[in-house]
């Protein structure tokens, strides 16, 4: 099979080769990938910007997310079968590749009402954007959110169920994206280039940082006491979180069956929208990756929603 290999730290290690084709375990499921999506994460850490803290082992294929057809199922397996359509995310990497042995426990059956290339932009953005709201910030009606890079592909979800959880929904965005986020379900969108939003807002019930710097440091101060910040690029600082009187929380995904199995079932329910960026074949990832840093000088506006990768 054909797949992305690094075989060592640099942008420039990235290879489009013929490498050996897994084999499911007993507890596994061979799934024939039509799509995966391209999330910041898999940039740095080809790059080396994050070995102190995920270190790789080499060879090395990036890829998080993942849609596409079960093939075989191991013989441990239960609840899948061959020819089951399914999406989901590989917590080791390894979707930018043809196929991909994985566990059923971070697979579910895909939503019917999408493609395999919409549905490979959902598994990690939509399953962070829940568990950030309702498992750690534990989100309830009539609160307030602050949301910091809604129009990203995980905050156009986060924006979207805070927005039918009853909450009232900030946005920090930049103008050109104001349109989309009312569309989504944001009360107000604060324009960043154009007012620091701690003169803006304050007593925050919750802040989802998914910008992290200074944005999350200006953030600790406008949270009521008792509140939280969930963060999902850069570790937390307990020393401010004392300070202001709140809890803060470093997250990481945590992909299951059931999430996804829940999330497909509301996007199929058209209570969830779907959004897919830019699509790209696989050989062209090195494209799409600039694309994503703005390095490939693309003509016209980013579309809204992750970059897909599809095996043609």
């Amino acid at each position: 099979m054909k797949a992305i290999i690094f075989n060592n730290y640099g942008l420039a290690e990235l290879r489009y080769q013929e490498v050996a084709k897994p084999v499911a375990a007993e507890d596994q499921v061979l799934v024939k990938i039509h799509a995966t999506a391209v999330n910041h994460i898999d940039i740095g850490m080809a790059a080396g910007a994050m070995k102190n803290v995920f270190s790789l082992k080499f060879p090395w294929t990036p890829g998080y997310d993942l849609a596409g057809v079960v093939e075989v199922v191991g013989t441990k397996v239960q609840g899948f079968k061959a020819g089951d359509e399914v999406y989901g995310a590989s917590l080791g990497g390894g979707t930018y590749a043809e196929y991909i042995a994985i566990s059923p426990a971070t697979i579910a059956l895909k939503p019917r009402t999408l493609g395999f290339t919409e549905a490979a932009s959902v598994p990690v953005s939509a399953e962070t954007a829940e568990q950030f709201l309702f498992r750690h910030a534990n989100a309830q009606k009539g609160q307030t959110v602050l949301i910091h890079g809604g129009a990203g592909a995980v905050g156009a979800y986060v924006v979207q169920m805070a927005h039918q959880a009853g909450l009232k929904v900030l946005v920090t965005a930049s103008l050109e994206d104001k349109n989309f986020l009312l569309g989504l379900g944001a009360d107000e969108v604060i324009d960043y280039k154009g007012r620091p939003f701690e003169s803006v807002v304050k007593n925050i019930d919750a802040v989802i940082d998914l910008v992290g710097g200074a944005v999350q440091e200006r953030s600790y101060p406008v949270i009521k006491e008792g509140g939280i910040l969930v963060s999902a690029n850069q570790p937390v600082s307990e020393e401010l979180a004392v300070k202001h009187k709140i809890r803060a929380v470093f997250s990481q995904l945590q992909p299951s069956t059931e999430g996804l199995s829940r999330i497909a079932g509301q996007i199929d329910s058209g209570a969830l929208k779907a959004y897919a960026g830019e699509v790209y074949p696989l050989e062209r990832t090195a494209e799409a990756w600039g694309r994503l840093q703005g390095k490939d000088g693309a003509k016209g506006e980013r579309k809204h929603g992750r970059i897909v990768l599809v095996n043609e």
